[in-house]
């Protein structure tokens, strides 16, 4: 028994120091648990102010960064592009540009980051010797100055130069016009294609001076060129942000900046349907001002906004959720572009998203952007193309990306041959009158086109078919008109709209003569007289056979208050009138 007693006194005592062997090994696991824990976060912040250091050192020099992020799951999409640039997005990860004020709004939401090089940075070969061909290689400023003003000195007549502006970096933003020699500007439909707003994505940039290059030089010997630039009036704006693609000088677009010189990115700067005037906050950059007068003159029926960073056709909207009117058209010519640029490029080449085109608002918000504001404010029809991946491509692939879309970029300008076109005018004075040309039952959001007040001429883009288009103005009686849209044809459809004045029933009182002015000869007129207990006194119906005003002689009706209720073709007009004797 006392062996017994011994032996478990023994057990007991070992389990008693096991425990406490095993306490304090766990305590000293907790201890250096604890103390490891502290090492890394003391360790993690150290990284992350070194990095915000980093940062400030960037923005410091360039006014901008480029940063890369997991997206947190209680921030959405729409939240996050609103704060920043996006760039682009690939599942949960953004990339996107800040500068210093979005930097320290994004370092308030503590979510981690890391740098991304800037594409600006990369080695160029650009150069200011003459003798280098500006075709294969990204042009200094000296350089573009020189090639745009050789278009004009080469092609007089054909082409002419407008500077929209001088920037805050003091550089020029240019536009090029293409039209042909015959026909009048009053009847040609105008295309604006414009490229680097953003001015570290040059590649547009060289391959519009190509286009403008190959349009001149091919006219009058190219018969399709020729047809296109004799039904067309061609703007093309090479480079929307010079300060950004020459931030650093202007001999080289090495150290090139999304941003403009004010570190503000042009994309985010227009009037947005969903934000208003001012979704970036910052005041409209001198860039946004130029453009925007200059597309309310010029009235673009169709636009292309040039960038890279991708390889997509982007569609509208960018702000809305909601589809265009015109999506099964937009889709239709963003697959033509994708489809021959695919047959022209190598296999994987422009495959973004759905095979190449997108909805904007599907892919990633944009508030701000110039496409919406073209296709909601200016009534013209705008997409965005993303020309590669890469957004500085090597000057050694320069030329092949020009072979990859030159083919799209004369298909995309064709796209404005299909649809209708015409001058809508005052049916007595013959002036041009400002009306709203729309599809009923089918345009909504801004999608109608307004015809222009300085000469009528109004241009409606649409896929083929056939359509009942409203043509109505203020102060003017509204008219349907049947319409066939064939593909490749501007349906020509002049409308003459008659003033609500040009039939009023005078003189009121009368007595044996009414008078009505009728510019249109052709139809019956027809007059009805409703006295007030409802009962119809008179009818006469005339045929107008000669322009201009009209006598109706009234014969048999007793003095009193009447309804005259006219109706002369589709217009219809009741009015209260007096007869005196």
């Amino acid at each position: 028994m006392w062996m017994t007693g011994i032996f478990s006194i023994s057990v007991l005592m070992c389990k008693t120091v096991q425990v406490n062997v095993i306490q304090g090994a766990l305590a000293r696991i907790l201890i250096f648990t604890v103390v490891l824990a502290q090492v890394c976060a003391v360790s993690a912040q150290n990284k992350s102010t070194d990095q915000n250091n980093k940062a400030r050192q960037v923005l410091a020099d360039r006014g901008e960064i480029e940063i890369r992020f997991i997206r947190p799951a209680d921030l959405k999409l729409a939240f996050l592009t609103g704060m920043l640039s996006i760039d682009r997005v690939n599942q949960d990860t953004l990339f996107a540009y800040v500068n210093e004020e979005q930097f320290r709004t994004f370092l308030a939401q503590s979510i981690p980051y890391e740098i991304v090089p800037s594409p600006g940075l990369k080695p160029a070969k650009t150069t200011e010797i003459s003798t280098v061909n500006w075709r294969t290689h990204y042009p200094s400023y000296s350089r573009y100055l020189a090639v745009m003003d050789s278009f004009v000195i080469k092609f007089p007549g054909l082409c002419d130069l407008t500077d929209l502006a001088t920037t805050p970096g003091g550089h020029k933003l240019l536009v090029m016009r293409i039209s042909g020699y015959t026909g009048s500007n009053r009847s040609k439909p105008a295309v604006l294609l414009t490229s680097s707003i953003h001015g570290d994505e040059p590649l547009g940039f060289v391959l519009l001076l190509r286009l403008i290059e190959d349009l001149l030089g091919q006219y009058g010997t190219n018969a399709e060129i020729t047809t296109l630039i004799d039904s067309s009036e061609i703007w093309i704006n090479p480079l929307a942000n010079p300060d950004g693609t020459f931030y650093l000088s202007d001999s080289t677009i090495y150290g090139a900046t999304r941003f403009n010189a004010n570190h503000v990115d042009l994309n985010r700067n227009f009037p947005d349907p969903v934000k208003g005037d001012h979704p970036d906050s910052y005041n409209w950059q001198t860039e946004t001002v130029a453009m925007m007068k200059f597309m309310e003159i010029l009235h673009p029926v169709l636009a292309v906004n040039f960038h890279s960073g991708s390889e997509v056709v982007n569609y509208p909207w960018e702000s809305f959720s909601q589809l265009h009117p015109d999506d099964a058209w937009y889709r239709v010519i963003s697959r033509q572009w994708v489809d021959t640029a695919h047959a022209y490029s190598y296999p994987g080449y422009m495959t973004a998203e759905e095979n190449g085109i997108t909805n904007g608002y599907s892919w990633y918000p944009v508030y701000g952007g110039r496409q919406d504001y073209v296709n909601y404010f200016i009534h013209g029809r705008e997409v965005t193309i993303e020309l590669s991946y890469d957004k500085i491509p090597d000057e050694t692939l320069l030329d092949n990306y020009w072979k990859y879309n030159s083919r799209s970029m004369l298909q995309y300008i064709e796209q404005v041959h299909t649809g209708i076109s015409g001058i809508i005018s005052d049916s007595i004075t013959g002036l041009p009158v400002e009306a709203m040309i729309s599809i009923p039952g089918h345009d909504e959001d801004n999608s109608q086109v307004y015809s222009d007040s300085t000469d009528g001429y109004y241009c409606r883009l649409a896929e083929e078919g056939n359509y009942v288009v409203d043509i109505s103005a203020f102060g003017y009686t509204s008219k349907q008109v049947p319409v066939k849209i064939e593909k490749g044809r501007l349906a020509r459809t002049d409308v003459k709209l008659s003033s609500q004045k040009e039939f009023l029933i005078y003189p009121n009182p009368f007595s044996d003569v009414l008078r009505i002015n009728i510019s249109e000869p052709g139809k019956d007129l027809e007059l009805q007289f409703t006295d007030l207990s409802g009962r119809i006194a008179k009818h006469i119906t005339k045929t107008v056979t000669s322009a201009g005003r009209q006598d109706i002689r009234i014969e048999g009706l007793a003095p009193g208050m009447y309804i005259v209720e006219m109706t002369y073709g589709d217009i219809k007009k009741s009015e209260r009138i007096l007869k005196i004797r």
